[in-house]
């Protein structure tokens, strides 16, 4: 038998010493400071996965996790009321176009609060007092950059994750280039395929919200930030330059093909996990239904019960004249005149509902996460936004041809039954069942995605080779106006100075001809 050689032991060491530092568990923090639960519904896998793989997570949200893994540790953000069943809709009464700019100050205000709240909490004093050291920290990016001044204390690499669409001050800070003809910004709500007044609306409201939380947003959080950790800290719109991965929730089978840099992962339907037993009384209700099941929810924040008396008579004048069953989340125990196909709770199981092959429509605020699992189910979806990346989520449901949008506005007996009826036909199943397919089949699922890129970015202490050099360019040069300038101005001295020539030309050609008349 052969000795090992010196370049064999050299192997072997070297094999061992990777094998060594691929199991050895990463120090990863999470910062979640909104309060809303539909968000972290896109955040808890991720940080539960990355537990259950043998990391140790340390997690400061609103939402504690009720089972923790054995490497799973909750630092919660206490007394503060989350969003939870909080929006009336009686706000959607009346709307106008100015209330894209309402809905960016209540993002703002939003912003502000949970900035100010997390930077004051026993949970991050916790952790800034250890001062432990993080192999890299998961945050969200949302309403505003509070959290990755947090990092930069604690120098460690951080990913952002979103929970909808990019917002408009996203795209420069990862590298993605934001085309206003053909990429639908989140507050216009509008397809890829827009008419020439979209495209115009939609490149207004791109630049417009960039430029408001530039000159709003950013200086707020700013100085909220000096004042905890000291003024000569940079500003967060330059911190944030540093993100290392961008970690979104969509997926191009129903949001649509964007430009996207390697370091910006799509991980849409990673909340959706296995399919669980229903209530006994529920899985009846929908198992009999001989002509399917109609199945109503507006959301974890939206309150049914808010609906004003003559919107609700008139949804529940529709249901009784459909042949389907229908299902309701309904916040209230009671219901007057409800009819006798109609099942109402306070709380569903949306995914293992909508998966029920009995469910053929899906009436929706079209919420990113309910979007996700009509995608994932192949149930055609009647969209009814009210506000937010909703607009946007419904435009590219129609657009995929797996769904009709009923405004809120225009909610009455017939419109309702018309919507219904619209997408029980054969083409919107058969194309809800094609964007299942592409939304189901991956390389790998959404949750081994994230894990992998978290790994990535920690063991690369930041993946610099996935920043774009876009990232720290000027707006200026970026958008390559020095090159139009300059262009322009050779265009402009180059006619400039044929019309000089032309015009001492022609200055002389009269003089020449009557010096040869004479």
């Amino acid at each position: 038998m052969a000795m090992p050689t010196s370049g064999h032991l050299l192997l072997l060491l070297g094999l061992c010493c990777t094998l060594v530092q691929a199991s050895y568990p990463l120090k990863i923090l999470g910062l979640f400071p909104h309060p809303g639960i539909s968000h972290f519904h896109f955040f808890h896998p991720i940080m539960r996965g990355l537990a259950e793989k043998g990391h140790d997570v340390t997690v400061i949200s609103h939402f504690p996790d009720k089972s923790p893994p054995v490497r799973y540790r909750d630092l919660p953000l206490t007394n503060h009321e989350t969003l939870t069943n909080s929006v009336d809709l009686k706000a959607f009464e009346n709307r106008h176009f100015y209330n894209k700019f309402e809905e960016f100050l209540m993002l703002y205000n939003w912003g502000k609060d949970a900035c100010n709240h997390t930077l004051r909490s026993d949970a991050l004093a916790q952790v800034l007092r250890q001062r432990q050291h993080f192999d890299v920290i998961i945050m969200e990016q949302f309403n505003s950059d509070c959290m990755v001044a947090v990092a930069h204390q604690l120098k460690a690499p951080f990913i952002a994750l979103s929970s909808c669409a990019m917002m408009p001050w996203h795209y420069e800070r990862m590298g993605v280039p934001m085309i206003p003809s053909s990429i639908p910004t989140l507050f216009m709500g509008q397809s890829e395929s827009m008419s020439f007044v979209y495209r115009l609306g939609n490149w207004f409201i791109f630049h417009s919200m960039r430029l408001l939380y530039d000159f709003i947003t950013t200086p707020t959080i700013d100085a909220m930030v000096q004042y905890k950790f000291g003024h000569d800290l940079p500003s967060v719109a330059e911190l944030a330059k540093q993100t290392s991965a961008y970690f979104v929730n969509q997926h191009f089978s129903l949001s649509g093909v964007k430009p996207l840099p390697p370091s910006v992962v799509e991980l849409g339907g990673i909340h959706i996990q296995k399919a669980k037993p229903l209530d006994a009384e529920l899985q009846k209700f929908i198992d009999n239904a001989e002509h399917g099941v109609v199945f109503i929810s507006w959301g974890s924040m939206i309150r049914a019960e808010t609906l004003p008396p003559a919107k609700r008579e008139a949804i529940l004048r529709a249901v009784k004249r459909l042949k389907q069953r229908v299902i309701w989340k309904w916040e209230n125990s009671t219901l007057d005149h409800k009819p006798d196909n109609l099942y109402i709770s306070k709380w569903l199981p949306q995914r293992d509902i909508l998966c029920h092959p009995n469910v053929k429509v899906f009436m929706s605020h079209s919420g990113l996460m309910g979007s996700s699992e009509a995608a994932y189910c192949g149930v055609p979806v009647v969209a009814t936004p009210m506000y937010g990346d909703q607009f946007l989520n419904a435009a590219a449901l129609k657009h995929r041809g797996m769904g009709v949008v009923l405004h809120y506005e225009d909610i009455t007996e017939n419109s309702v039954l018309r919507s219904v009826r619209e997408v029980l036909k054969k083409q919107y199943m058969d194309n809800a069942k094609a964007v299942s397919f592409s939304y189901k089949h991956r390389p790998q699922t959404a949750l081994e995605s994230a894990i992998w890129w978290v790994e990535y970015v920690a063991k690369t202490e930041g993946a610099p080779l996935t920043k774009a050099d876009a990232v720290f360019l000027s707006r200026f040069v970026y958008y390559s106006m020095d090159v139009y300038l300059f262009v322009g101005m050779v265009l402009f001295i180059t006619i400039l100075s044929w019309s000089f020539i032309c015009g001492k030309i022609c200055a002389r050609r009269p003089k020449i001809e009557k010096q040869k008349t004479n």
